[in-house]
């Protein structure tokens, strides 16, 4: 299905779809359908009884829930670097990604640019042509309940991804906070 790079556009061009991020609350009413979430939001998914239709992940996040949601038909775009090739090792074949992104693009990777699974879903979606993308759950502020382990770290990757969201806003005018 996601052979080639015109498979992935064909799968992407002129959809609407939504982008869970990993600073979501508890309480926030997440949409069930066109959605793509970042890794550790996938959880706040699954508490809700949905299946995101795409997972973008490095795997830094519950690998569990990844499987899970995996078995139950969502698709994952896998994140590669060097912090996460045991993992990548580990699970690539169970999780059968439908893409791998690196930091450097090579012929069977691709890099559409992005610091955090977030900002990554997002540059991914505007790259490969959808019509609207609307942003939930995005919290530059602090490390959202949804984020995994914390660490002061995280906030500067955080404020990097304030920065890239930002710019694609300033670019862009199919993305929009909701």
């Amino acid at each position: 299905m996601f052979s080639s790079l015109n498979n992935k556009i064909d799968y992407f061009h002129n959809r609407d779809f939504v982008i869970i991020g990993a600073g979501i609350d508890s309480s926030t009413t997440i949409p069930n359908s066109n959605l793509i979430v970042a890794d550790g939001a996938l959880r706040a998914c699954l508490e809700r009884k949905i299946i995101p239709e795409i997972i973008v992940t490095d795997l830094d996040g519950y690998v569990s829930d990844v499987l899970y949601a995996h078995s139950k038909g969502s698709k994952i775009v896998l994140h590669a670097h060097g912090d996460n090739l045991s993992f990548l090792h580990q699970y690539y074949s169970q999780i059968n990604p439908i893409c791998v992104t690196s930091t450097y693009p090579s012929e069977n990777t691709f890099c559409w640019g992005g610091f955090t699974d977030g900002d990554r879903a997002l540059m991914m979606s505007l790259s490969l042509g959808a019509l609207r993308i609307g942003l939930l759950g995005f919290n530059f502020e602090k490390v959202g309940l949804y984020s995994g382990r914390y660490s002061p770290r995280k906030l500067k990757k955080l404020k990097w991804a304030e920065k890239i969201i930002s710019k694609c806003m300033e670019q862009y005018d199919n993305i929009s906070y909701i």
